[in-house]
């Protein structure tokens, strides 16, 4: 007896290692997609100066060609040609459409009608709100490092706003939009998180449809020129399918103030193209509070790592 406990005892860590690679290997790629995704959103700016017409044009053609490259996403992710759409009209699935749909008009007006820069910090705020949304929801409670890292973030957002007050001081309105779309976006996180059997992609990709449409009562789409459209067809399938799409993928697999947090990276970056484009220089706590945000996110990727390197060490 005594030996068949030994040899039982042994074979357990050997039975758990497997499964414990899959999660940290499931942990890795997602963290890697939602980095790739916060690259492709911090564009956004970018094309907003490209394109600088009617608010709801830019709607139209956007979430048009970003709900087809989604589509497209969501078949590779598939491996089929065809889509879940049927289950994606479920509860979660609506509601992530209608905050997304209505989180991409915000994120248009904020852009719009306010820096980039203040965009960009107000968004940064999104790690803190995931996570009470989530702890609220359903008792998701996040690492001390996530926590730790939302907060130097956070330091970094009142730097920033606080040096950038006097440039968006008067664009309230559009501050506030932004502070709306950051919003949308803490509560698709934690919807992707928590109803991951949802088909989000296909719900992601109707939420652009669901823009486009909107804004088609209230434009003629073909006022744009074909230049135009070009670059509004590059916006929603760089910033949708490659940011929205790319998130969707990887949110689901990461703790939400986790995934929050990661997606603040493009923080830094978004001021960074309107600067070197259109001359649209950010005030220099701008930078600092930029680097801290940046500082924070390594800070969590370094502690990832370093946690799954000793979890190997003792495996071996």
């Amino acid at each position: 007896m005594p030996s068949d406990t030994g040899a039982a005892g042994a074979t357990q860590p050997a039975a758990g290692a497997p499964a414990d690679k899959a999660a940290e290997r499931n942990a890795a790629i997602g963290m890697a997609l939602v980095i790739i995704s916060a690259i492709a959103w911090s564009t956004a700016g970018f094309f907003a100066r490209t394109v600088p017409i009617d608010i709801w044009v830019v709607l139209f053609w956007r979430g048009l060609f970003g709900g087809l490259s989604i589509v497209a996403l969501a078949m590779i992710d598939r491996r089929k040609f065809s889509l879940d759409v049927v289950r994606a009209f479920c509860p979660a699935g609506i509601a992530l459409m209608i905050i997304s749909a209505s989180g991409k008009m915000a994120f248009i007006y904020a852009l719009q009608n306010t820096t980039v820069a203040n965009v960009t910090v107000i968004y940064a705020t999104l790690p803190f709100i995931t996570a009470i949304l989530a702890w609220v929801w359903f008792r998701e409670r996040a690492a001390r490092r996530t926590l730790i890292g939302s907060l130097v973030a956070g330091a970094g957002v009142m730097v920033t706003v606080g040096g950038s007050a006097g440039i968006g001081g008067g664009h309230i309105l559009g501050d506030a939009a932004a502070l709306y779309m950051t919003g949308t976006m803490a509560f698709m996180t934690v919807i992707m998180r928590r109803h991951r059997d949802v088909p989000m992609l296909e719900s992601a990709a109707m939420s652009g449809f669901i823009a486009a449409g909107i804004a088609f009562f209230f434009c003629d789409p073909m006022t744009a020129t074909l230049v135009e459209i070009g670059w509004l067809a590059l916006f929603g399938i760089v910033t949708q399918g490659a940011g929205l799409g790319i998130y969707t993928m990887g949110a689901r697999r990461l703790p939400s103030a986790q995934a929050a947090l990661l997606s603040a990276s493009e923080v830094p970056l978004s001021p960074l193209w309107v600067w070197i484009f259109f001359a649209e220089v950010p005030a220099l706590t701008t930078f600092v509070g930029g680097g801290l945000v940046l500082g924070a996110i390594l800070w969590n990727i370094g502690a990832e790592l370093r946690r799954s390197s000793r979890r190997h060490a003792t495996a071996a």
